[in-house]
């Protein structure tokens, strides 16, 4: 029985279906392959944060008498503030503060925060030595965690990991429906085996049987035959 022509238009539409779909996921996977650090920074979001200042300063101490001065650096945007802390519990404001006198001998840890136009600050310190009849002078040290902020957003830590598994099952998904649209359509076009089937009464089977026993003929059969012992007359007796 022939096929009908819709059954084979149907699987060729279906077939060029899954292999379009095939050759789409694996085209789409292989330039991924080839660059993935584009795919992955597209996901990740900018840090809108710009760079902030860095405090510095220097001192000079002569007797109990003590004068700093500002070197600190500025950032994306200018200093707008500094704050000064003498450790005695005297504290001011400005770029420069002027002298100022601790009033008694000891070890003083001087600091400055500066605090730039967009909110960012740094801080830095020194340890200040007063003594009468003394005059040292020295460089500040920056503090490492002053502005630091410890802000884990793990939504955008695990976002671009999450986007590249999705996008990892996602390929796997449409390469496994594409093979099956394929399949499908190749069970379709490809060619069926045709069933024929035949009817024969109980007497035509009997006649066929008949004609094959008189086709075959009868061997003739060979009938053995043992030869007489034939052997010399015995001795006459004596």
């Amino acid at each position: 029985m022939k096929r009908e022509l819709s059954e084979l238009l149907l699987g060729i539409g279906v077939l060029a279906m899954g292999l379009g779909l095939l050759g789409f996921t694996f085209s789409q996977a292989f330039a991924l392959a080839q660059n993935p650090g584009a795919f992955l920074q597209d996901q990740i979001p900018t840090s809108q944060g710009g760079q902030g200042p860095s405090a510095s300063f220097s001192w000079t101490s002569s007797g109990f008498n003590v004068t700093v001065a500002d070197s600190s650096r500025q950032g994306d945007a200018g200093i707008a503030s500094w704050d000064w802390d003498f450790g005695d519990g005297t504290r001011r404001t400005g770029q420069n503060p002027g002298l100022h006198d601790y009033g008694m001998p000891g070890s003083w840890q001087l600091s400055l925060i500066v605090r730039d136009a967009n909110g960012k600050e740094s801080r830095a310190f020194a340890q200040v030595e007063a003594a009468p009849s003394l005059t040292r002078s020295g460089q500040s040290m920056t503090d490492p965690t002053a502005g630091l902020e410890i802000n884990f957003n793990f939504g955008s830590i695990l976002l671009p990991i999450a986007i590249a598994f999705l996008t990892f099952g996602l390929y796997v998904v449409m390469a496994i429906a594409g093979g099956m649209v394929t399949k499908a359509g190749w069970n379709l076009v490809k060619p069926k085996p045709e069933t024929i089937r035949v009817r024969m009464k109980p007497k035509d089977l009997t006649r066929a049987f008949e004609e094959d026993a008189a086709s075959v003929a009868p061997l003739p059969l060979k009938v053995a035959t043992q030869p007489s012992a034939v052997g010399p007359p015995p001795p006459p007796p004596s």
